[in-house]
């Protein structure tokens, strides 16, 4: 099975944290460790394998004494002991030195199989979960450069072909040597066709997912209202600089038109524009015939009220996702929309740019 320890040089490991991306494959290493007999915390979710000894504050940041007081209970009542928390690792430097003989475990996912775990588990939009995949993988291969302790690297998807074998590193890892029972119990918890979470004891036929639905709707809620948020600001903040610079675009332009070949190659582009807002749904037909246009326009102005057009309806969309957005819906709906009106607006700058240096070099420049 494909893996490899660092730093193995720098000793026993006592205190074994499990990290890795949301969607990775934690909770089922984290399961594993609890059958091979490793407590993995205090009153910790029964399927999900979680627990934290850091105590956060209101403002996030971690309340080291409470935090301090858990690790003492945890080494005064178990030789071996951990934890898997997730967003842990962006905090572990904080209290590793307070920590008795620790080890990393992470647990590496290929990045699609990631989001598309989450948009199938949660909805979560697929780039989202991608980019947020990629954020704590990046930050996680920064910072073991500076690591000086044990670190167990496993894939996610080894580990699900070769149990057993899994098994054995683990053990291996934490130098421990759990009873024949408990070995076979932690290979039969580690299943390819498991649907969702189980609790570390649960028998070898029993893959399906125990999460209870509301529990599921809930934390799928939460969520997205976290996430909404977070990715609805930013796409709020790259929205209304670009509309801004789009405008003074699509003026720029208009004000290069001099002469019928100048209109006709703007009329090409904004009927293509047009075009691509009708295929996304984002055309506002109100005011409008309901046809595409398929000819040229007959004035720079007409030219402009039709630009404009497109430009108000991403701004209408734009305006309401981010109301929706605010009322904490639960829901991506608005985040989608706002996103899509973004990467419609970045259409619309780039092909207004196209049009003015197809109008500048004339012949000179060659389109594909």
């Amino acid at each position: 099975m494909k893996h490899i320890v660092l730093n193995r040089e720098f000793g026993i490991v006592r205190t074994v944290a499990v990290f890795g991306p949301g969607r990775g494959g934690t909770s089922v290493i984290a399961g594993c460790l609890r059958a091979l007999g490793v407590c993995m915390g205090i009153s910790l979710h029964e399927y999900k394998h979680e627990w934290s000894p850091m105590v956060r504050k209101a403002n996030g940041k971690i309340d080291l004494t409470p935090t301090l007081q858990n690790i003492q209970q945890m080494n005064a009542s178990h030789s071996c002991w951990g934890w898997k928390f997730p967003s842990d690792v962006f905090h572990i430097e904080k209290v590793a030195a307070f920590l008795r003989n620790p080890g990393f475990i992470v647990v590496t996912r290929d990045l699609t199989e990631i989001a598309l775990s989450s948009l199938a588990r949660q909805d979560v939009p697929f780039e989202i979960s991608l980019y947020e995949a990629a954020t704590v993988s990046q930050f996680i291969a920064g910072r073991i450069r500076f690591w000086p302790w044990p670190i167990l690297f496993v894939p996610f998807a080894e580990a699900l072909r070769e149990t057993d074998t899994l098994v054995e590193i683990l053990c291996e890892f934490l130098q421990i040597s759990p009873a024949e029972g408990e070995r076979k119990q932690a290979a039969s918890f580690v299943q390819p066709l498991t649907r969702g979470y189980r609790p570390f004891d649960a028998k070898p036929d029993q893959l399906h997912d125990f999460t209870p639905l509301q529990d599921n709707l809930d934390d799928s809620r939460k969520l997205a209202i976290d996430l909404s948020a977070r990715y609805g600001l930013e796409y709020s903040q790259n929205f209304e600089p670009l509309f801004a610079n789009t405008k003074e675009a699509v003026n720029t332009l208009a004000d290069k038109i001099r002469s019928p070949k100048e209109l006709a190659i703007a009329s090409e582009i904004v009927n293509d524009l047009d075009n691509l807002f009708r295929s996304c749904e984002a055309r506002d037909t109100r005011n409008t015939d309901g046809s595409a246009r398929k000819t040229g326009f007959s004035s720079r102005k007409e030219l402009l009220a039709a630009v404009n057009q497109l430009l108000e309806s991403l701004s209408t969309i734009a305006h309401e996702a981010t109301k929706e957005i605010a009322n904490a819906t639960g829901r991506y709906d608005g985040l989608v929309r706002l996103h899509r009106a973004l990467q419609l607006l970045i259409r619309v700058r780039g092909t207004l740019e196209r049009g003015l240096r197809r109008i500048e070099f004339g012949a000179l420049y060659q389109t594909d």
